[in-house]
This record gives C-alpha cells, sequence and structure tokens, in this order.
C-alpha cells in the first residue's frame, strides 16, 4: 500500500487556498488520488501487455480502482487492487516465486521448465510447439509398440522380416522417447541415423580400394554405425518437480512510474484550480 501526504508549501497552491479553494479541496484532493490511482493501473497493464506472452483480455485487465471519496476527510483513499484469480497466476512472474506443482500455471505432478522452441518472450510453454512434440511421442510410442507386438509374433519362427527391423520400419526417422538422461526427464529426439543407402554406400566406398580394411562385423554385415557422426540426443521438453520463476513483470517500477508522473505539486494545482472553476460557474 502506497501512503500518500500533502505538503501545502507551495506558494502556487497557498494562492489558491481563498475561501473557495478551501471549499472545494476535499474534492481537488479526491480527483488527485483518482487520477493518480487510474494511472497506476494503465502503467501496470501496460506492463502487464509487454511482459506477458499474447495475453488474453481477461490478463490484460486484472486491476480494480476503487475512487476516493471527498466526504471521507482525512480517512480518505484510493485504491489499485488486483482481481483474486489474475492475482494467483500473476504472482509468480511478478515476484519470481517458487512454482510446485497444482500451484497456478503448472500441471498436477511436475513443471514444463523447458522447451526447444520457447515463446517470444523465452518462457517455456509454446502452446502449439508443445501440442506437436507430445504428439508425436504419443504417435512414436504406438508405432514402435505394434512393431515390437509383430516382433514377438516372429519370435521363434526364423528369420525377422526386413520391414519390421526398425532401420526399415522407422523409416530413418530418429524418434522420441521420455526418459531421464543426466538427471533431466523430459522429451528427448535420439541421434540422427544413415539410410541404409546412404550407409551401404559409404561401406562400399572404403571397400573398393585395393587394400582395404575389412569393415566385416556382426551387426548387418558391418561394424560401422548407423548414427551419424556428431549427432547427438537432442531435448525437447523439460520438466522439474519446482521451478524458480523469473521477474519478468516489474510491477512496482510500473506502480512507481504512475505515481512519480501523476501525484505533483503542478497536477494537483491544475485539479484544484479546475475544481475552483467549477464551483463558480455551478448552476
Amino acid at each position: 500500500m502506497v501512503s500518500v501526504a500533502f505538503n501545502f508549501n507551495a506558494p502556487a497552491i497557498q494562492r489558491e487556498l481563498d475561501a473557495i479553494g478551501r471549499q472545494v479541496l476535499p474534492r481537488a484532493l479526491a480527483r488527485q488520488l483518482d487520477d493518480t490511482a487510474f494511472l497506476v493501473r494503465d502503467k501496470v497493464q501496460d506492463e502487464i501487455r509487454r511482459s506477458v506472452d499474447r495475453p488474453r483480455p481477461f490478463t490484460l485487465r486484472p486491476m480494480k480502482v476503487t475512487k476516493a471519496k471527498w466526504r471521507d476527510g482525512d480517512r480518505m483513499f484510493a485504491s489499485v487492487d488486483m482481481l483474486p484469480k489474475q492475482a494467483e497466476y500473476l504472482y509468480f512472474p511478478i515476484t519470481g516465486a517458487t512454482r510446485h506443482p497444482g500451484e497456478p500455471g503448472t500441471a498436477r505432478n511436475d513443471i514444463l521448465s523447458f522447451s526447444a522452441q520457447p515463446t517470444p518472450y523465452g518462457g517455456a510453454f509454446n502452446k502449439t510447439s508443445f501440442k506437436r512434440l507430445t504428439k508425436k511421442a504419443r504417435d512414436d510410442t504406438t508405432k514402435r509398440g505394434a512393431v515390437r507386438a509383430q516382433r514377438a509374433a516372429f519370435r521363434g519362427q526364423g528369420r525377422l522380416p526386413a520391414s519390421l527391423k526398425w532401420v526399415n520400419a522407422s523409416r530413418n526417422a530418429p524418434g522420441t522417447f521420455w526418459g531421464v538422461i543426466h538427471g533431466t526427464h523430459g522429451l528427448w529426439q535420439r541421434p540422427e541415423r544413415y539410410s541404409r543407402a546412404e550407409r551401404d554406400g559409404i561401406i562400399g566406398n572404403a571397400r573398393s580400394p585395393q587394400g582395404h580394411i575389412s569393415t566385416g562385423g556382426p551387426r548387418g554385415g558391418s561394424s560401422m554405425p548407423w548414427t551419424r557422426p556428431g549427432s547427438t540426443m537432442r531435448l525437447l521438453l523439460a520438466f522439474r518437480p519446482t521451478i524458480q520463476t523469473p521477474v519478468t513483470i516489474r510491477y512496482d517500477d510500473a506502480l512507481i512510474a504512475g505515481y512519480a508522473q501523476q501525484m505533483t505539486e503542478a497536477n494537483f494545482l491544475r485539479t484544484l484550480q479546475a475544481k475552483k472553476t467549477w464551483l463558480i460557474n455551478r448552476p
């Protein structure tokens, strides 16, 4: 809460405090408080608009202004409050508090902490990318399960058909999987692989010169790996049990900027003069 105390030592304001000025002073004070409250509200909402990735109207209008009542005298106040629902999830980017599963903006059991395709503001939850990646992971799991079941059916019946070898069944796609690697739980993409034609071509070129060293081996007739050199597993999505939320909404800065801009002697003098003019010209 911000408390305001007025000091009327400025000569310009003292000159305005004649009989009429003293009569309209409470109204002028109330108007000054209201103008400041509305400007603070606008500054905070502009900061949210700047900081939140594609905010919805519900997010952009979280602030409620309670206007000052001039008849309250010394108890006069105006307030700017954040509505409860918006406050629940804006609390974290404003304060930088630690977020736990089950709190607003999180899943029930874990928290998305990293995405290979972040939002424009660097956030992890890129909705389009998240849906695409998790659907691909489900499809990969389903496909691998189906091929695994077909392999099991052929077990003990002789040579496995070429169509059920994963290098053929996967159509050379690296595929994805859920797992924990080096302590990071997430969705990973397997390393890229040579196609059969690329691998056979490399082996053929290596064997063609006179005096070549044989690459024969137990795997597919050759010890040459299928994985492309330099290709490694790639982290697509990462999850953590808790996460320290970065401060992205500079709430206090916006509040102070609005207050400093509006709550000045010059502005109050104009408000006081306007109220005197209103009283003189009132029918």
